[in-house]
């Protein structure tokens, strides 16, 4: 066997989990699940007994970045599976290169909906499988006064605008709708808390991702 046939034997897929950036803190849970998940596969050897072999970029958490690197494994590293993003944000960015390329993108976190392609496979769940019992819950047990905090990028004002109508619907009331940066600061934090305490709400939904959710719990 030549050096290198064995590579030629693998299948290659594609990982772009954020190890570094605002959302890592997350996303290297995803990666090393990912990562974890092909290992078995591989110790149970492999798919019609060929292995696995993860190509593995880190991103940062930038949906520029994430798009360049997956035209790269489209491209030049001869995948056509990846297995990655966090952000809506991210996930917008990656799907025109993996549809034009006639890849494949499993995404594994939950997401705002609204949204189909024949080339992503969405495993998370969507607002009409957690969001509608989540605000019947709250509704039932704790009040019907809403404030929202998210991070300023797609998911947490899709996310928030439907909360409202499901909130809105069951007679509850948003008080107050607040978004920080997504390289949010301490300072930004003083004017949400300053807001929540002025409202008095019966609830917080916070949409709140990164880094930016420990701060902010």
């Amino acid at each position: 066997m030549a050096l290198g046939d064995e590579k030629l034997g693998s299948w290659r897929v594609g990982v772009l989990f954020s190890e570094t950036g605002v959302t890592s803190a997350v996303e290297r849970s995803q990666l090393n699940a990912t990562l974890l998940a092909i290992e078995e596969i591989n110790a149970a050897g492999g798919v019609l007994d060929r292995p696995v072999e993860p190509i593995v970029y880190d991103p940062a958490s930038n949906p520029k970045q994430i798009r360049n690197l997956a035209e790269r494994l489209l491209q030049v590293d001869g995948v056509r599976l990846i297995f990655g993003c966090y952000m809506t944000s991210t996930r917008k960015a990656i799907l025109p290169v993996v549809e034009a390329y006639r890849g494949l993108l499993f995404y594994p976190t939950l997401y705002e909906g609204f949204e189909y392609s024949r080339h992503c496979i969405y495993t998370g769940a969507a607002p009409n499988q957690n969001s509608i019992q989540l605000a019947k819950y709250l509704l039932s047990v704790y009040g019907n006064r809403f404030v929202f905090v998210g991070s300023n990028y797609i998911y947490p004002y899709e996310s928030n605008r439907l909360m409202a109508d499901f909130v809105s619907q069951d007679r509850g009331k948003v008080l107050d709708e607040l978004y920080v940066p997504l390289e949010v600061q301490p300072k930004d934090f003083d004017r949400v808390i300053a807001k929540i305490k002025k409202a008095s709400p019966d609830v917080i939904f916070s949409t709140v991702v990164g880094s930016g959710t420990a701060m902010f719990y």
